[in-house]
């Protein structure tokens, strides 16, 4: 065996280089009743698009020895040797660590007991992108079953094998499908086995395995649920139970929650639901032996519930609870767990953070008679471990913002106690702090195809800037919705969102307007929803990760000509500036976002009437960012027109030309999201780059 001891430097940049979130997703995972002297990871791949670590917390008042052995499919391991000090947790860099691109196992053995659990983030097969997580086995079993398992359409299941002992041997698999497998694996060796390939696909299936030696499963699931949610999910496999208990739970806007039952010998089974508040709802089912059954948890107890589970047999079976979802309309994806087979005082979870792009959440469930008060220790560093009491009434669960507790940037464990027994489980999202052209696309279908035309003066005018105030707000920045008066008497609206600023750095404006011209029956997807998503795209990114310079995301209303054949247009961004010079506010530069998904190519203008520097800066970032963006000099055809006319440095983004400019013909599916994609990681880029 190699041994490995990492220098002290070496070591620092392996335990504390973030990790880089390659795509929107969550994961989930159950809180274990204990800290461990062992813990085994049989999944792991440090191969391309795939970027795998280790987590480890340290809950105890002394420092712990680990030794961390990577096993390969050739049998030839590596050994990781570092200590872990009391009260703390690391992040170990795998793919840096393991010496080599493929599939890996893990074993974790320290002196005193730790908790250990496995982030993976990936690009699957090129195209599906997410995360999976899981806390591993404290101990290899000989038994296995596992109720969850896909091979439909947008479906890829694997399972990997992982034998940590001296003596090979043999894992004997049975399909719910039917189909069986015997598989060799060697001592100290992992390997693994595509379902689809075994059982066909169209299958829902669940599996029970013996195996001939000690050794440790996991099922990997891969997806692009619905068509439009990518992600993965990863589960260790246990043995059958006749409890098992789930905290964590939701079905609002965006999830679809499920509960799968697979039973080897039958049995009757109850499910209870527990609510925030004490509140329940029942439900008993009988299945046959062999049988799998998938309860839509959404259907059974209706929308929008934050809900908990029980679930109790006669004889032993296998529960699992995936969840898919859209959280917040940003983080597409899915998370799955076999809940917890027992109630537990003291609880332990070794992943989470709160860096900006990730969003973390603590459920607890007490399905007790009596109230639970719970002591939760946020573990970030031996000198700063916050602490909070919650309670919880009999019967129900709770739900903890993590963020909110201990302040964003942070690597946090956690270390719960109960005065009785409960069930925790850790969310963690990241939507990330990048431009995601998914994003932009989901609010585009909202605002043209099914707002459609948002003509000045309109009710669709009101409605459409009343949910961009709202979007905006809910990513938490200071939104003004600024009344413009139009010749006819009416209004339309500019929605402004901004931040505290910090007076050291400079104030640009990123704009677009959201308006439809007048009698054209256009819905405006590229004229100008491809610019107004983009812009609320650059919000969302903005909100999760600032950039050194004061921004101010504005939608104008009324850029489009009220009368045919005259000037009365740009009301928004008029009025805008106007009001911005009446008050001595004075940005420094504006980009204006506007028809950014059709076309062949993608300006920078302006009307060459007022300072350039803004405009000759991006098309400097944009060179060394290898993009081409050739200036054209634009007429006062967009919002552009009212900074650059008051000596505001000004740039216009705009791709040409659009064949379908102001005609119904306008929508959703003329839309290229790699338009918009560039254009928004172009502005993206060069305001991360001052």
């Amino acid at each position: 065996m190699r041994r490995l001891r990492l220098s002290p430097a070496l070591l620092m940049l392996a335990l504390l280089l973030p990790s880089p979130a390659l795509a929107a997703d969550g994961t989930c995972a159950v809180a274990v009743p204990g800290a461990a002297r062992q813990w085994y990871f049989a999944e792991g791949y440090t191969g391309s698009g795939f970027q795998e670590w280790l987590c480890l917390a340290n809950a105890g008042t002394e420092q712990a020895p680990v030794d961390v052995s990577y096993l390969f499919a050739d049998g030839k391991p590596l050994k990781l040797h570092f200590d872990l000090p009391a009260q703390s947790r690391n992040t170990i860099n795998v793919n840096a660590t393991a010496g080599k691109a493929g599939d890996v196992s893990l074993v974790v053995e320290a002196l005193r007991p730790v908790v250990a659990e496995r982030p993976i983030y990936f690009t699957y097969r090129g195209t599906w992108k997410g995360c999976t997580s899981s806390p591993g086995a404290s101990a290899p079993a000989t038994d296995f079953a596992m109720a969850e398992g896909c091979t439909r359409p947008g479906f890829e299941e694997w399972l990997c094998v992982l034998n940590p002992g001296e003596q090979p041997g043999t894992m004997s698999l049975a399909f719910s499908t039917g189909q069986t497998l015997d598989l060799q694996v060697p001592a100290s060796s992992r390997r693994t086995v595509f379902v689809n390939q075994e059982v066909g696909s169209g299958q829902d299936v669940g599996f029970s395995a013996h195996a001939g030696v000690p050794m440790v499963m996991e099922r990997l699931l891969y997806f692009n649920y619905g068509g439009a949610w990518p992600g993965g999910h990863a589960q260790t496999a246990g043995p059958p139970s006749t409890t098992h208990y789930f905290a964590e739970g939701y079905t609002g806007p965006g999830f679809a929650e499920w509960l799968c039952l697979y039973a080897p010998t039958g049995g009757a089974v109850h499910i209870e639901y527990l609510f925030e508040g004490a509140a329940s709802q029942q439900q008993d089912m009988g299945m046959p032996a062999g049988s799998r059954e998938t309860i839509s948890v959404n259907e059974v107890v209706g929308p929008g519930r934050n809900v908990s589970l029980r679930v109790a047999s006669d004889r032993p079976i296998l529960a699992e609870r995936p969840m898919y979802f859209n959280y917040k309309g940003t983080c597409r994806g899915g998370s799955v767990t076999a809940g917890s087979d027992q109630l537990a005082q003291e609880l332990f979870l070794a992943e989470g953070t709160t860096r900006p792009g990730f969003e973390e959440w603590l459920c607890l469930a007490n399905p007790s008679g009596s109230t639970a008060q719970v002591k939760v220790d946020y573990l970030t560093s031996p000198d700063d471990q916050p602490s909070r009491i919650y309670h919880l009434a009999p019967g129900s669960r709770y739900t903890v913002f993590v963020n909110r507790e201990i302040g964003s940037g942070r690597d946090v464990s956690i270390h719960l106690h109960s005065d009785v027994g409960i069930v925790a489980e850790r969310s963690v999202y990241f939507p990330d702090f990048h431009f995601e052209a998914a994003n932009a696309m989901d609010s585009l279908w909202w605002l043209s195809g099914v707002l459609g035309p948002r003509v000045e003066g309109s009710a669709e005018d009101a409605r459409a800037a009343q949910w961009m105030a709202d979007l905006l707000e809910s990513w938490e920045f200071s939104v003004a919705v600024q009344t413009v008066p139009l010749p006819d008497g009416s209004h339309t609206y500019n929605v402004i969102a901004s931040m505290p600023p910090d007076p050291a750095l400079p104030t640009l404006i990123v704009g677009a307007h959201y308006d439809t011209l007048k009698a054209s029956g256009s819905p405006g997807a590229n004229d100008n929803g491809s610019g107004t998503v983009t812009v609320l795209e650059l919000a969302r990114c903005y909100a999760q990760m600032p950039v050194r310079a004061n921004l101010r995301f504005v939608l104008f209303g009324g850029e489009e000509k009220f009368t045919p054949g005259t000037e009365l247009h740009h009301f928004g961004s008029r009025y805008y500036v106007n009001d911005l010079m009446a008050r001595g506010d004075r940005p420094d530069g504006a980009m204006i976002i506007d028809m950014v998904a059709v076309g062949t190519q993608l300006y920078a203008r302006n009307m060459a009437i007022g300072p350039s520097s803004l405009c000759d800066q991006l098309r400097a970032y944009s060179s060394a960012a290898g993009i081409y963006l050739p200036y054209l000099v634009s007429g006062s055809l967009s919002d552009h027109e009212p900074f650059e006319a008051v000596g505001i440095p000004s740039v216009w983004l705009e791709y040409k030309d659009d064949p379908y400019y102001h005609s119904p013909a306008d929508s959703y599916d003329k839309i290229d999201p790699a338009k918009i994609e560039l254009t928004g990681r172009l502005v993206e880029g060069y305001l991360r780059s001052l």
